[in-house]
């Protein structure tokens, strides 16, 4: 299988001269957490999330050239399966550019693509307590938005389980969440303005949607697919003991561990 197979085609796209409030929106609106920057017809970088959160909604006027990512790999149609999975997991875009000879750019493949050609690439007979990570950043309901928003972009995460006394797991909140209700762009300025800051509860993902640590990772990955979510908290006896996500299962494929 290769990129061509999964890839999204007719990727938003943004270019350097316009201002970041633009990125955002079309973020926001398309769920998605990067953008390719396009000049002159050409692939010229990436732009995330994580690199204009700093600018508030008060700043109209920054444009995005000052933010483009330079080092973001490509991969083109025809590129394995196994060698953009293995490019994928080097980055924490989670999104590659799909680019031609001449650096015209056709397509997107995200980490969320990958999982359409998942059995391609030889998934192991492993429980998920073997690959998931036992640290796990949480919050809890009453926690405010801006304060997840913050640990979000300190630990470098997507999402966090909601948990209740005693590490019951009772939901999720994603970056996602926060995006498409726009409260990022008001984070700062609340902060400052000492307004009182909205919860998780209001917008938390419910029920929880968990594994177990004797689940099979097939049965992750196959969640992953089905359901459209990056994060799985895994349980035991009810209990939070760890979290799963698709990188996790992506770096223990054995087409990935041949690949130079």
């Amino acid at each position: 299988m290769k990129v061509e197979d999964v890839m999204s085609v007719n990727p938003v796209w943004v270019s350097p001269g316009e201002f970041v409030t633009k990125a955002r929106e079309l973020m926001r609106d398309n769920n998605i957490q990067s953008l390719p920057v396009v000049k002159n017809g050409k692939y010229a970088g990436m732009i995330t999330v994580q690199d204009i959160i700093n600018v508030t909604s008060t700043k109209s006027n920054v444009t995005i050239d000052g933010y483009v990512r330079l080092d973001v790999p490509t991969v083109t149609p025809d590129t394995d399966l196994a060698t953009a999975a293995r490019k994928i997991i080097s980055t924490d875009e989670g999104r590659l550019p799909v680019v031609l000879d001449g650096g015209r750019i056709v397509g997107m493949l995200s980490i969320v693509d990958m999982f359409e050609g998942v059995d391609d690439l030889g998934l192991p007979d492993m429980p998920v307590s073997e690959v998931m990570t036992r640290k796990v950043v949480v919050c809890e309901p009453g926690d405010p938005i801006s304060k997840v928003w913050r640990n979000m972009t300190e630990f470098g995460l997507y999402g966090f389980p909601v948990v209740r006394s005693g590490m019951e797991v009772i939901g999720m909140i994603t970056r996602e969440d926060i995006l498409k209700r726009g409260y990022v762009r008001f984070q700062r300025e609340d902060e400052a303005m000492r307004k009182p800051s909205s919860i998780v509860q209001m917008i938390m993902s419910t029920p929880a949607i968990t594994v177990s640590e004797d689940d099979r990772v097939k049965k992750a990955a196959g969640i992953f697919a089905e359901r459209g979510i990056g994060r799985l908290p895994v349980v035991k006896n009810g209990k939070l003991t760890g979290i799963v996500d698709r990188y996790d299962i992506l770096k223990v494929c054995r087409r990935l561990l041949t690949v130079d």
